[in-house]
Formats: structure tokens, sequence, C-alpha cells
């Protein structure tokens, strides 16, 4: 995730960043999935900030980058292939060239020894060859401007049936973003939005859904107040839409947040 251009990543959350719901498509976010060693998921993530948060970091403060941080799941499954992403938001792809000079100049401050010595030291705590990205587009992309901070990303996928991807992002749009703006006015979550794949290719999802929470007790209230919101005819027509044999959900522990201290 650390060691090339392409390995940088999301923002699912920027904190203190409120935006609108926006009417048409959103921010890019890259986000770069990675596969510790055995006990060295602490090294993999704390390498990743210690050496590169500093430039993600300044990104941040110019501009280049809307936010960036990394999570963790908290539930795991037999096939997964990766336990932590580092993620970078940008608003759009003028800003990538902005985010690979930051790489380039971060490189070339380095001596070839220090390189090599990260090389090393990555290639230790990781697993050669899990390495993989997604870059996506935000179609809805919220933030609230409550001063609490986001600690877990509820997430879901979704898989629309041949044809109905457009209007599976409509549903989203005109259907759900309601429901999750009152739990946002509600300060029940700090933010939401969904995302589909900007470069295709990724199997198994056409858009994914998520909202930002700051105590994992709050997923049982937003969770009630959603299907509170949520009639039967809007299930039906969300199952005209969509394979629900493909649906799955996880939960995303933060361990880093950009521009901010780490958590001990």
């Amino acid at each position: 995730m650390r060691r090339s251009i392409a390995c940088v990543a999301l923002l699912i959350v920027a904190a203190a960043l409120p935006l609108s719901a926006q009417d048409g498509p959103g921010p890019i976010s890259w986000l770069a999935f990675d596969t510790s060693m055995p006990g060295k998921s602490r090294d993999a993530i704390g390498m990743t900030i210690k050496d590169d948060g500093p430039m993600y970091d300044g990104l941040m403060k110019d501009g280049t980058l809307m936010g960036w941080g990394i999570a963790i799941p908290i539930n795991h499954r037999l096939d997964d292939q990766w336990n932590f992403i580092l993620w970078a938001t940008m608003a759009d792809w003028s800003k990538v060239s902005g985010l690979q000079a930051g790489f380039e100049k971060m490189f070339a401050s380095r001596t070839p020894e220090q390189m090599m010595a990260m090389q090393a030291a990555y290639k230790d705590a990781t697993v050669e060859g899990a390495h993989h990205d997604w870059i996506v587009r935000q179609q809805i992309y919220r933030q609230g401007s409550s001063d609490a901070v986001p600690r877990y990303l509820d997430v879901g996928y979704f898989q629309a049936k041949p044809g109905m991807d457009q209007a599976m992002t409509a549903f989203f749009k005109d259907q759900i973003a309601p429901i999750n703006e009152k739990l946002l006015a509600a300060g029940i979550i700090t933010g939401y939005g969904m995302y589909t794949q900007e470069l295709h290719g990724e199997q198994g999802w056409s858009h994914v859904a998520w909202t930002a929470i700051a105590d994992l007790g709050d997923k049982d209230k937003a969770d009630e107040m959603f299907w509170a919101n949520f009639s039967d005819a809007q299930m039906a027509e969300a199952m005209s839409l969509m394979d629900w044999s493909a649906h799955k959900d996880q939960v995303l522990l933060i361990v880093h947040l950009g521009g901010m201290p780490q958590e001990e």
C-alpha cells in the first residue's frame, strides 16, 4: 500500500469537512487494501502512519486531499483477502496529479538506503501479492457539522441487476439519502454516502453504501430509525433493482484519521 503512487487510497470520512449531498457525482476515493502477516498488523499500519502520514497530512493542508485514513474490519470472513484499508479522497481527477507529485517528492527526499530499509520492512509485515486497489466515485457524499469524530464505518455491498445500475443509483439518492439525512440531523451518524466503480472490473458489487458513526452503540439506533422510515413499497422497489443474494455487510474500525492525532 505504501510503496507506489497507485497505493494511495480513500477518504470515506472527512473529519470537520461538512459537505452537502450533491446532485451529480461527488469526490473520487482511492482505496488501497492490504493483508498483514500474522501478528504484523500493528507494524504495517504503524509504518504507514509514521513514514507516509506526514505526506498525506500535507496534501490535506494544501487542498489536494479532502482527507485520508486507515481502517480495519471488525467482522471477518473465510474469503477475506485483506485486513486493513488506507483511503484518500480527492475532489476529482485533477487532484490525482498532486497526489502523484506528493509521492514523488517524498521518495526523492529519501536516500536509497532508506528506501531499501522501508521496502524490506514493508515486505516483512505484509503478504506479498495481496495488495489491490479500488477507484470509486462517491455518488452521494455527506458530512455533518457535528464535532463528533467518526470511529466506525457501517458498510453495505450491493449488486444491481443487469441494466439497473443507473436506477439503483437514483434509488439511493431519492429513497435512501433522505432517511440518512434524518439520522444525520438526529446526531446518530456523522456522515453517509454511496459509491460506485469509477474504474470498472471489481466483482461482486456495483454499489457500496456507508454510514459513519462515532460509537458502535449508535448502530442499533441507526438501524431502528432506518427501518422505521423504510416502507414495504421501498423494499419492493429495492428488490426489483438488486440481486439480494450478493448483498453483504461489514463494519470497519477507523484506526487513524488523517489530520488528527492517532488514538492509543
